[in-house]
């Protein structure tokens, strides 16, 4: 009865709040019927069209504002991006439900109306960054487009960095594919930037998503149009910095009212370098040693990719679907090396390395989907199903000729198989108009066979005894998640907390060596974020705990031999980071956006180079340390000078502080540093763009020792032809070869001088032709986040 009781009460408590002076409404799509989330929804006094209240649609759909008189007095006017401006009269109605028409005029004239609303606005735990309403997609692909967005830089691979991190989880639609490295980047290139209708960036994420990293989310939400159309289109890409490369692709989709089929294939074949050196000096009563190593690494890779995803509409209510990804990736990689053995100055000892390996990798990932929208969009549920699996093999050969004429030759076979499974259910519920509750559970297994084999083809002084040349490892993890969160928004205030459980079960087993490694955990993960937004001010302070586990194969205690002076080995007493996240956002006009931002972790990832004093080598491993900060302040300031000039400005800097109690690698310090980027683009006559943009990341202080400054800046010209169905974009980028990874640091008597160079300079010319619809929707991509971060 008491049960009874409570699903009443939950049910009417919607008609009690509307009893009073509140309105609500739903908006959906006149052709789909989808809800039409962040729709601007303005009310008006009819007797003097005196503005009175703004809101905006949520996930759902749907909306509410309380007025400040009868109803009959009063309109709104809808407005959402890609649809026409719509306007409703109350007339004593308490609810009611818009239904918005496609506005298929020119992007131009698109352009110039939803300029005028909000380009960026709090969402919760998002800040949600409007990408038509900026102007910022058009004629770019999409990784220029992420590019423009505040925080957002592209490393040396061209990988997405926010806040100077790579660690960033990116998701397409919410849920995050298989896809990795080169593949993601490149469906991210593939996009078009008018393609995209907004991309959230979830620094500080709720309870709804996985606990792992501290970097955040970047969600990029593609359009959805369910018109029917059939379409397609083909890019050709090439590139030349010290080697060629070039890639060539192609898209295919199908829409109508219930079904959406798309599917894309690409290939790539490219060959590159990085160029490695590391000066190391050890200072000890008796004497000084100095290592100088250097390492010219080739690599030689061709990669495929396969996509297909199909989605159906079963009425009004049901969804379902499916997506695909297959990958094939072939690496025929030399490198070319030295060593140089110095004591008191007296060259001791010279190596030159030679290495030779050849490695296949093989990728398959899928899903189903589900998902039950009620008819008053107010429940919402959503179930699926994902599977990967990632296969890797390594044949490779390395010799080591020393100056006494010696050779040690070495061969190695090396091969990990990953399998990981997870199942998921998310559940939405409005309670009032004010108050959503969302609940979700979510279990995953992961099974990963990792063997290793050594054969020493010349020689017997390697530094790895016979007894670790081969590695039989094998790890399985079960990870249990629950969530709860509840979302109370009125008219300026929004309010979200929730709690998330995760108990992991993990065993690690080295079979050669018969020794495993047991352990479970349990945390908890609170967060909360409070949001306020008035006339042209929003503001937001959040909180929420993170974890970072260990990668699988980093609790291997196996050994890997690197060169003559190094070798890996996995440390199985790796314990998970934990953090305490924090932030404070402040948006200006929808434009200007300033952060605070900071954490605190403990048992953080070293990565720790452990000099053998009596040996001569160096072994490498993670460890945890101690405990750490880190503390910063980003600003972002967009401007457009003309109607044919915009730019826009970003700050990064930040202090940090790290204590370290590692035995033979101890140290606390204090560090800081800064990175500015700008961007420029300019629309000139006739369809063509010019673009240029540039970084600097000034000289940084470490715990440990310091980074020099590194800087560089690109350009990009783009030209339209055939009503945009034609586009050839051409540039340079990283013009002055300035972007590298320059690092000293000094622990205990060891200093360590790192550089790494790779191929910064690229020239490219880039061919696009688009076939029949020029617009698609997008199926739910695979979700593997948690258990992709760890491959």
């Amino acid at each position: 009865m008491k049960k009874i009781l409570l699903i009443l009460l939950i049910y009417l408590l919607p008609y009690t709040v509307l009893s009073q002076s509140f309105v609500i409404g739903f908006v959906t799509d006149s052709l789909s019927g989808q809800p039409v989330e962040l729709t601007d929804i303005a009310f008006y006094r009819i007797t003097d069209k005196l503005f009175v209240g703004f809101t905006t649609t949520d996930s759902l759909g749907s909306f509410s504002l309380k007025l400040p008189d009868t109803y009959d007095k009063y309109y709104l006017e809808a407005e959402a991006a890609g649809y026409w401006l719509q306007t409703v009269y109350l007339e004593n109605s308490e609810s009611v439900s818009i239904k918005l028409q496609h506005d298929d005029t020119e992007l131009l004239d698109e352009l110039t109306i939803v300029q005028q609303k909000k380009a960026v606005s709090i969402k919760g735990d998002k800040i949600v960054y409007d990408v038509e309403q900026m102007g910022i997609g058009l004629a770019n692909n999409g990784l220029e487009t992420m590019q423009q967005l505040p925080g957002i830089s592209l490393d040396k691979d061209e990988n997405i960095k926010y806040r100077g991190s790579t660690g960033i989880q990116i998701m397409i639609n919410g849920k995050r594919s298989m896809l990795q490295g080169d593949a993601l980047r490149e469906f991210i290139r593939s996009l078009n930037g008018n393609d995209i209708k907004y991309v959230e960036i979830i620094a500080q994420p709720s309870a709804r998503y996985d606990a792992t990293g501290t970097t955040g989310i970047l969600n990029i939400v593609l359009k959805k149009n369910i018109a029917k159309a059939l379409g397609a289109s083909v890019t050709t890409y090439g590139s030349y910095g010290e080697y060629f490369k070039h890639q060539n692709s192609a898209r295919l989709f199908y829409n109508d009212d219930k079904w959406s089929v798309n599917g894309s294939g690409s290939y790539y074949k490219g060959k590159s370098f990085n160029d490695r050196a590391v000066n190391q000096t050890i200072n000890s009563d008796s004497l000084k040693r100095t290592l100088n190593q250097n390492n010219y690494w080739l690599p030689k890779t061709e990669t495929t990719n396969f996509n297909l995803g199909i989605e159906r509409k079963l009425g009004n209510n049901h969804l379902i679907s499916t997506d695909w990804q297959l990958s094939k990736e072939h690496e025929n990689a030399e490198t070319k090396g030295g060593t140089l053995d110095y004591v008191n100055g007296t060259l001791q000892n010279e190596v030159t390395l030679y290495k030779k390996s050849t490695t296949p990798v093989n990728q398959l990932s899928g899903n189903l989907f589900y998902n039950y929208t009620s008819d008053s969009l107010a429940t919402k549920i959503d179930a699926q199903l994902n599977y990967g699996y990632y296969k890797k093999n390594t044949d490779q050969f390395q010799q080591n000729l020393y100056s006494n004429e010696a050779v040690e030759g070495l061969d190695g076979k090396n091969q990990a198989k990953y399998n990981m499974t997870n199942g998921q259910i998310d559940w939405n519920q409005k309670i009032s108009n004010k108050l959503q509750l969302e609940s979700g559970i979510k279990i995953s297994y992961t099974d990963m066979d990792y063997f290793n084999t050594y054969h020493v083809a010349q020689g017997t002084n390697l530094i790895i005894p016979d007894s670790l040349m081969t590695n039989d490892f094998n790890y399985k993890e079960n990870l249990y998640s629950a969530y709860s969160q509840l979302n109370y928004n009125t008219d300026r205030w929004n309010f979200l907390a929730g709690l998330r459980m995760e108990h992991q079960q993990y065993k690690a087993a080295s079979l050669t060596n018969n020794q495993t490694a047991k352990n479970n955990y349990t945390h908890w993960f609170p967060s909360a974020s409070i949001s306020y937004q008035k006339d042209n001010n929003q503001y937001r302070l959040s909180y929420s705990k993170r974890i970072a586990r260990p990668g699988y194969l980093t609790l291997n205690p196996y050994f890997q031999y690197l060169d003559a002076y190094s070798i890996e080995r996995g440390n199985p007493l790796l314990k998970p980071q934990l953090f305490h996240s924090f932030e404070l956002n402040y948006i200006y006009k929808s434009t200007l956006s300033f952060g605070i931002y900071g954490y605190l972790y403990k048992d953080g990832f070293v990565s720790v180079i452990d000099y053998q004093h009596g040996k001569n080598y160096n072994i490498l491993y993670e460890s945890n340390a101690s405990k750490g900060s880190r503390f910063g302040f980003s600003a972002s300031l967009p401007y457009e000078l003309n109607n044919w000039w915009t730019m826009q400005y970003s700050v990064d800097a930040y202090l940090e502080s790290e204590q370290s109690e590692i035995t033979g690698y101890a140290y606390n310090g204090t560090g800081y540093g800064y990175e500015l980027n700008m961007y420029h683009r300019f629309t000139l006559p006739s369809s063509w763009l010019v673009t240029l943009n540039g970084f600097l990341t000034g000289r940084s202080e470490t715990p440990t020792g310091y980074n020099p400054a590194v800087y560089d800046f690109s350009i990009g010209v783009r030209k339209s032809f055939m009503e945009d169905r034609l586009q050839l974009a051409t540039g340079c980028s990283n013009i002055l070869k300035k972007s590298m990874w320059n690092s000293f640091s000094t622990v205990g008597n060891v200093t360590t001088h790192w550089v790494n160079k790779w191929e910064t300079r690229r020239f490219y010319l880039q061919a696009t032709y688009k076939f029949g619809g020029v617009k698609e929707k997008k199926v739910k991509s695979t979700s593997l986040t948690e258990e992709q971060n760890r491959l």
